[in-house]
């Protein structure tokens, strides 16, 4: 999926790469290679036809460290965007274990992206407030308001009545209750009413944060803060709201575990929950979360040390890769995507990047050799002939020569690069990333 990238972006991927060495999220797809194959035949399969029709699935990507699973999630979130599908992506960690079913209904709450088909600036705000406001806003402007003007009376009651209207059988009633408040108090905003604290805490109640109030007690009977035991409850009913009722096309929710695979110890009572919430995701996803594509990302260790020994899990994954022939296989593996014929094309790619930031005319010739020798180089350091170099281990120096190069082009040597390569080398904590 080729896409012409402008000098804002040039500049802000520039930044980010040159900043920390990690995918540079949701401009990651100008610079990904070797995997639009299977993006897009999960575009075609999912993003416009399966969970338009209210089908879900569960997708497992596997890759070693720096091998572009976080390169590939967002790529694949872009192209959720560009299918009005809403997306979300969770880094699995301290902050989220993912064994706590409270901490991934908050984090997915926090994260979710608005789809903007058209638009080709993609917001960076996220929440379940920002998709309920674009929903609003996108209502009312196809019923001629503009922002700034007041609201027609009209127009406000075509758009509220979603939010008052009964809603028998929901999931979670509470939950139910609070996203026809907050609809409502986001149509006040948008005719001018000041943000108050009720609306602060209501906020903060559907976002799941630990909040308890007589205001939100005696305006909206929302009694008990989300818990554990009623987190996916909640979820549930987040996503068949905004799809059953506000129309939603479908969801994609993806979770990077990083470098935290096998964060419990083996066999441990947090580790078994973290099992289980897999699961649930995989089972559920025949029904009860209607239009969902789940993706988890590990490394290869997590499903050989971790999966193997819980045979419902392993059942489900398996351990036949997807290919575009069989897109409805689960387990999807990075280890025979990144050729050295990938990696040129990621170095052909950032030069363009730094082409239009820097306003640079690259000699190709001399460039094209660089990607080559810089590749050889990072081979002899840091590889065993065979091996493959990872997209983390080239981008990372190659963005840094580009920075003298745009200076003084020439040729490297292989001795050169070497050199190069160890004196530019992915420091210790974000090698780690």
């Amino acid at each position: 999926m080729a896409v012409e990238i402008s000098k804002s972006y040039a500049k802000k991927i520039r930044s980010k790469l040159m900043n920390i060495a990690v995918a540079p999220g949701q401009y990651a797809h100008f610079i990904n290679a070797g995997t639009d194959d299977i993006l897009s035949v999960l575009e075609r399969e999912y993003f416009k036809d399966e969970l338009v029709e209210g089908i879900s699935c569960f997708k497992y990507l596997e890759g070693d460290y720096g091998s572009g699973k976080t390169q590939f999630i967002h790529s694949l979130a872009e192209r959720a965007r560009t299918n009005d599908i809403v997306s979300s992506i969770v880094d699995i960690g301290q902050e989220c274990p993912f064994n706590s079913q409270l901490s991934i209904f908050k984090a997915i709450m926090a994260s979710f992206v608005a789809p903007s088909v058209g638009d080709s600036d993609a917001s960076e705000d996220k929440g379940i407030e920002i998709l309920l406001r674009t929903w609003i806003i996108n209502k009312l402007r196809k019923l001629g308001w503009s922002s700034g003007q007041d609201i027609p009376d009209m127009a406000r009651r075509q758009v509220e009545q979603t939010f008052t209207k009964a809603w028998l059988g929901a999931p979670d009633t509470q939950m139910a209750y609070a996203l026809m408040a907050l609809g409502k108090r986001i149509i006040d905003m948008e005719s001018g009413a000041q943000v108050s604290l009720l609306d602060q805490e209501l906020i903060a109640w559907v976002r799941g944060d630990k909040i308890t109030s007589k205001n939100l007690r005696e305006n909206y009977s929302l009694h008990q803060p989300a818990r554990d035991e009623t987190a996916f409850k909640r979820l549930k009913t987040v996503i068949e709201f905004l799809r059953t009722w506000l129309g939603f096309k479908g969801f994609f929710i993806a979770f990077d575990e990083g470098t935290r695979t096998n964060t419990f110890r083996r066999g441990s009572v947090k580790q078994k929950q973290a099992i289980e919430n897999m699961l649930t995701m995989i089972n559920d996803a025949g029904g009860e979360f209607g239009g969902v594509m789940f993706l988890y990302a590990a490394t290869p260790d997590f499903r050989s040390d971790v999966i193997q020994k819980y045979p419902a899990l392993f059942d489900r994954i398996g351990s036949v890769a997807f290919v575009p022939g069989r897109p409805i296989t689960p387990l999807i593996t990075l280890e025979t995507i990144n050729t050295e014929k990938v990696i040129r094309e990621i170095g052909e790619k950032l030069l363009v990047v730094f082409a239009k930031a820097e306003g640079i005319d690259w000699d190709q010739e001399v460039q094209s050799q660089n990607i080559e020798t810089l590749i050889q180089g990072i081979k002899n350091i840091e590889y065993l002939e065979e091996d493959a170099v990872s997209p983390r281990h080239f981008v990372y120096p190659y963005c840094r020569l580009l920075e003298q190069q745009k200076f003084e082009e020439k040729k490297l040597s292989v001795e050169d690069a070497e050199i190069f390569v160890q004196t530019h080398a992915i420091p210790a904590s974000e090698d780690d990333e």
